[in-house]
């Protein structure tokens, strides 16, 4: 199965966060446009991270805030694909890192549905991101139920985060 390393996907989102921010456009030295990333084959949810010595839900966490500046600069569409694809990858460490992102206060057209269906995932860290999430963006849209059901979760910090930001 074919793997991209944590630390060239962490350049990655840097180098997209960086090309696709308003400076960077009004600028000749933009590294890249932000449409050279939209096939970008190393953010391909089918790729495996290689994590190297880390925990998942670490990576997961220091590639969430990585990613959740890039979403914040990337075009409304653009930034949806990513997330949507992200969120429905079988890579756990892809799963988590948009849950985390989402933590994050950033718009992002379409996440409740996102959070929605993170809501559902097999991983209690996942859930209790996703909860957290729904907190965060609850004021925007971002919460459809989502707290309410996750506040019975079979996982008790799910149920205690949920709980809290009701």
């Amino acid at each position: 199965m074919a793997k991209i390393s944590l630390r060239r996907l962490l350049s990655k989102l840097t180098v997209l966060a960086l090309s696709a921010s308003p400076a960077a456009a009004s600028t000749d030295v933009a590294l890249s446009s932000p449409s050279a990333f939209d096939d970008d084959a190393d953010l391909d949810p089918r790729l495996t991270i290689d994590r190297e010595h880390l925990d998942a839900h670490d990576a997961a966490a220091m590639l969430g805030r990585s990613l959740a500046h890039a979403l914040a600069e990337m075009r409304p569409l653009g930034a949806t694909h990513l997330a949507a694809t992200w969120a429905l990858a079988e890579d756990l460490v892809r799963r988590a890192a948009i849950a985390n992102a989402l933590e994050w206060a950033f718009p992002l057209v379409g996440d409740g549905i996102v959070i929605d269906h993170l809501s559902y995932d097999p991983d209690p860290a996942i859930r209790a991101a996703t909860a957290r999430a729904a907190w965060v963006r609850r004021a925007t849209g971002g919460d459809h139920g989502v707290l309410a059901r996750l506040a019975h979760d079979t996982d008790g910090e799910v149920r205690a985060i949920a709980r809290g930001a009701r």
